[in-house]
């Protein structure tokens, strides 16, 4: 009987920031930041403002919906991974060895959510159901894997107010998470036993909790319109109980803009995590984030950027009731920007207005 298969549905169900490769842990990316490289602190102006900057709300130009939004992201190895997982007898202790050795040295992420969201000029909400998990292959003598997942079920709300002709913006976002964690190593006993699924069960830790977030915005009235943000997440710790806390993390960013020929173009930059709060190292490195947006006067915008030292790319079809975003970036799982890559690629169905 394939038991692995239930048990890895039970780990997508939950949503990672792994310890053990060191990767930058958030608690949710969108897809049209990530194609920009993450770089979003001074342009949040849409839904995405209650994950990065609350005082963006107030630049939301009109109301929209997403009735519908599931998304999928994955690594590279991800896909090989799943057939893989189809063609393998895991009452066979020496094929579920095999297998793990297949994929000794990598990092597998699977990443799934849902946003339905309501949004307009100066207030959001919305409740968002999400899971991901990073799954890391070790040691090819007596093969183990090192699971490191995080899932939430949350609700949102966000304000966010203009002074002095939208010069200065300020904003705040609350948020109540239920949340579930899994920091576990498994060897290919544990896999290949007939109580894997009660064991993933047993070592799953949930817990509560509340946050707050705070955010400001300041645009100069002239070219360009340079925007100079910060935020201020997780205010004090969101403590989940048994299952950790999510840091207090403050971001800061800059953002220049030009329209021309009906088309806008963006530029901005970030710089997260300045306190070295979030993560296992104090590398700056990955905490720069840079890139661009152009919206074409149709019904495409592009993307392009760096993410943590990593070039990332996306682009959104908007057809009105249905729109499409996808991204590309690189996740840096070493210990340093430029040690070791984890290619990534999302992309998200969106029905609504």
């Amino acid at each position: 009987m394939n038991r692995l298969v239930p048990a890895a549905v039970a780990l997508c169900a939950l949503a990672a920031a792994s310890a053990h490769a060191k990767e930058m842990p958030s608690f949710f990316e969108g897809v049209r930041p990530l194609g920009m490289g993450g770089a979003f602190t001074a342009v949040a102006d849409d839904e995405n403002a209650l994950f990065y900057n609350p005082a963006g709300l107030d630049k939301v130009k009109d109301w929209g919906t997403g009735i519908i939004n599931p998304l999928v992201e994955a690594s590279e190895d991800g896909y090989d991974l799943y057939k893989d997982i189809q063609d393998t007898d895991f009452d066979a202790t020496s094929e579920v060895t095999q297998l793990i050795r297949d994929y000794m040295g990598d990092q597998l992420h699977a990443r799934v959510a849902l946003f339905p969201h309501f949004v307009m000029r100066r207030f959001a909400m919305g409740v968002l159901g999400q899971g991901s998990v990073n799954i890391e292959p070790r040691n090819l003598a007596f093969p183990e894997v090192d699971v490191d997942g995080f899932g939430s079920v949350s609700g949102h709300v966000g304000l966010g107010f203009g002074f002095w002709d939208g010069m200065l913006r300020v904003g705040a976002a609350g948020k109540y998470v239920k949340g579930y964690r899994l920091q576990q190593v498994y060897t290919v006993a544990d896999i290949a036993s007939d109580g894997f699924e009660d064991q993933v069960k047993d070592d799953l830790k949930d817990g509560v909790g509340w946050g707050l977030d705070a955010g400001v915005m300041f645009t100069a009235p002239v070219l360009f319109k340079p925007t100079v943000a910060t935020v201020v997440q997780n205010i004090g710790d969101v403590d989940l109980g048994d299952a950790g806390e999510i840091p207090q993390q403050i971001n800061v960013g800059l953002s220049l803009s030009h329209e021309f020929w009906g088309m806008a173009l963006t530029g901005a930059v970030d710089w997260v995590d300045v306190t070295a709060d979030v993560g296992t190292d104090e590398d700056k490195y990955k905490r720069l984030h840079a890139g661009l947006e152009l919206k074409l006067p149709w019904v495409l915008s592009l993307r392009g950027g760096l993410y943590q030292g990593y070039g990332s790319y996306g682009a959104t079809l908007d057809l009105w009731a249905i729109k499409v975003d996808y991204a590309s970036y690189a996740e840096e799982i070493g210990s340093a920007a430029g040690v070791r890559a984890d290619r990534r690629h999302v992309v998200q169905a969106t029905l609504g207005w």
